[in-house]
């Protein structure tokens, strides 16, 4: 559920609007290291990480159709690898 939450603080600020939860998709999915696609996460952020990698995924389809995805990855620390995609393409930086 962090991914959600996540999601919503950042699209809120940077759409200026509300964000309805119930608007949010959820899944969470587990990776072997050779699953994972290298110019999504770079492998150092993940090689010590036990598989399977667990990523929580939020997504979010706007009134324009522009499609919104945080993928939350775990890295085997406490914080999480942060990926943005906007309509399925990378977003390096989408949450500063």
């Amino acid at each position: 559920m962090e991914a959600i939450q996540r999601l919503t603080e950042v699209l809120e600020r940077k759409l200026g609007k509300k964000i309805p939860l119930h608007e949010v998709g959820y899944e969470t999915m587990s990776f072997t290291h050779e699953e994972i696609d290298e110019e999504l996460v770079p492998p150092y952020m993940i090689a010590f990480v036990p598989a399977p990698i667990l990523c929580h995924s939020a997504n979010y389809t706007d009134v324009e159709g522009n499609y919104f995805t945080l993928m939350l990855i775990e890295t085997g620390s406490e914080s999480l690898y942060e990926v943005w995609l906007v309509n399925d393409k990378l977003v390096p930086n989408f949450n500063s």
